[in-house]
């Protein structure tokens, strides 16, 4: 089950985090957790440059996944989603502990 923290907008969403999302679901349930909530898409209070003003990048709750399973199932989601999307854990330990996402292809890269 995916949930939308209340005032999570979805608008102009890219198709890639839209993937993002249905992967991490799957990786999430496999590690206990049968929620994923979704924290944030192009919402929030970001840096002015953030890739979630363009649709393109998600927050994820992570600190409601066992303690134990969080680094092998933000592992998991980075060898799902390949080279072309950032996975990062932020927040570790902390009230706002999550997973960053965001879909952001390098120029001539080898995907």
């Amino acid at each position: 089950m995916i949930r939308l923290k209340p005032g999570v907008k979805l608008t102009d969403l890219a198709p890639q985090v839209v993937l993002a999302i249905a992967a991490a679901e799957s990786i999430w349930f496999k590690h206990g957790q049968t929620t994923l909530v979704v924290t944030s898409c192009n919402d929030g209070s970001h840096k002015p440059t953030s890739l979630h003003y363009r649709g393109r990048a998600v927050d994820l709750r992570s600190k409601a996944l066992p303690e134990f399973a969080r680094q092998e199932a933000v592992q998991e989601l980075r060898e799902a989603l390949g080279v072309e999307f950032d996975v990062l854990h932020e927040g570790i330990g902390s009230a706002t502990e999550h997973v960053h996402c965001e879909y952001d292809p390098k120029q001539g890269g080898t995907a």
